[in-house]
């Protein structure tokens, strides 16, 4: 898990701030997909048997 370094006011712009919530956003997604595919492949392990 990485965070964007914070820079004091002066230095921080709204464009920055743009991209750091999108890039927290894109965290926040990708975590959810992560969480329901682990769930899927728990699923599928316990109830469809191996082939």
């Amino acid at each position: 898990f990485f965070t964007l370094p914070l820079l004091c006011n002066a230095e921080r712009s709204p464009a920055r701030d743009a991209v750091a919530e999108c890039a927290l956003e894109l965290r926040r997604i990708g975590d959810k997909a992560d969480l329901r595919q682990r769930i899927l492949n728990l699923i599928a392990k316990l109830f469809c048997p191996k082939t």
